[in-house]
């Protein structure tokens, strides 16, 4: 056992410990460039201009940033596409690329009203089943041809949901959505710009909120619905369907309703929207609900 003197020990507090000191140079003082100057005066705002001159408008608001599109890396992009199946659902997603080139002995027969200049990119097509499908429009400013598209089921309800990126950057599209027997529902693209005309015989006609703000109604008349999605004004689209290189919507159906949303996201709708310009859908799910049509 070691014993250390009381002599040699010394208490820790008096001890001057110095680790890497280094002599710092005194701050240079502030510059002034007026000695009267106060904290005060120089957060005051500038003087008004003089009496007579007008004042400068404040700078635009910057645009809505609009969510990004990703496109499902797990699907290849194709072109004139065609499913036709009797009697089962179609249920996928697709993504439609109006660029690329099929040989001529992979494309199907043209339907009675197509021709080889009017081929349609996407055609899906069910006599007894259901469609759900999730579209993908990609391409790029400098490919002006619009995309063609119609889904249809003869017994079956429809849901699209049609995502693009913004629209410098993709082709025009034009979808049609058909249905003898089922309700009908479209999830358009926040950068769509078109006219919409909607068909109904025996159900109700429903808007998102989020469309009901961006819609423009010219008519219905005889179970036809004739409006707008997007910017009318700006638009420069004169009502004549030749010559229209924007987007543009049809929907039809015999015994079903018709409900038009943004798509969000990747592969998700809008969340919290309400029953838009015909009503709030506060009696969806409700018998009264499904007997008057509610979606």
């Amino acid at each position: 056992m070691i014993i250390t003197v009381d002599s040699d020990v010394k208490d820790i507090q008096q001890l001057d410990i110095i680790v890497n000191r280094a002599t710092v140079a005194d701050d240079p003082p502030p510059a002034y460039t007026n000695d009267s100057t106060t904290d005060n005066d120089a957060k005051s705002p500038p003087p008004p201009p003089p009496p007579g001159t007008a004042e400068p408008s404040p700078p635009p608001s910057p645009p809505p940033q609009l969510a990004s599109v990703t496109v499902p890396p797990s699907v290849k992009p194709t072109n004139f596409l065609s499913l036709s199946r009797g009697n089962q659902p179609i249920k996928g997603t697709y993504v439609i690329d109006p660029r690329i080139k099929i040989p001529q002995f992979l494309l199907p027969a043209l339907a009675a009203d197509e021709t080889e200049s009017t081929r349609r990119n996407a055609f899906l097509h069910t006599s007894n089943g259901s469609i759900d499908v999730s579209l993908f429009v990609v391409g790029d400013g400098d490919y002006k041809q619009k995309a063609n598209i119609l889904v249809k089921s003869s017994n079956g309800s429809v849901v699209a949901k049609l995502h693009t990126t913004d629209t410098a950057t993709r082709p025009p599209v034009k979808l049609c959505a058909k249905s003898s027997n089922g309700t009908v529902t479209i999830h358009l693209p926040r950068t769509f710009c078109g006219p919409v005309t909607l068909r109904t015989n025996n159900g109700a006609v429903r808007f998102s909120d989020a469309v009901a703000a961006e819609l423009t109604t010219f008519s219905e008349a005889q179970r036809t619905r004739r409006c707008f999605v997007g910017d009318f004004s700006g638009s420069g689209w004169t009502g004549e369907a030749a010559g229209w290189r924007g987007d543009e919507v049809e929907v039809e159906t015999s015994n079903g309703g018709i409900r038009l949303q943004y798509v969000d996201g990747a592969h998700g709708g809008e969340t919290g929207e309400g029953g838009g310009a015909e009503g709030k859908g506060k009696n969806k799910g409700t018998f009264l609900g499904r007997l008057f049509g509610g979606l």
